[in-house]
């Protein structure tokens, strides 16, 4: 009787433990999010046209892996105020990644807020 009792617990158990996985995986698949709809301008990936070169810093963090929260970059913003009165924008890229500073910060919080750098990469045609 105690072996098939100890056998439910087990099997509790190995339930919780991989609730509890599921749900660390999923809050770790987090992503970057952003629109250009409030940048007036045409942005475009293809590379062409003579124009340029930018390349734009930000941070994305997340806080306690996307559970309690994040702070999205402002791309549309930050975009919108280095290009001002310019035709388009082409060779736009976003990437986000960490850096020493970011890797440090990380785990100096015990991974409970998690930096990125977002980096703006592009071509203003003016």
């Amino acid at each position: 009787m105690a072996r098939g009792q100890r056998r439910r617990d087990d099997t509790g158990m190995h339930k919780r433990t991989a609730a509890f996985a599921l749900l660390l995986a999923m809050t770790s698949c987090s992503s970057m999010r952003y629109d250009l709809e409030g940048v007036g301008i045409p942005v475009h990936a293809n590379a062409y046209g003579e124009g340029e070169d930018f390349v734009l810093k930000s941070k994305y963090v997340m806080y306690v892996h996307g559970l309690l929260g994040e702070k999205q970059p402002m791309v549309a913003e930050i975009l919108k105020q280095h290009c001002g009165d310019a035709m388009a924008v082409t060779n736009f890229r976003v990437s986000a990644g960490a850096n020493l500073w970011d890797w440090l910060g990380t785990h100096l919080s015990l991974g409970l807020i998690r930096l990125k750098t977002v980096t703006i990469r592009g071509r203003v045609v003016r």
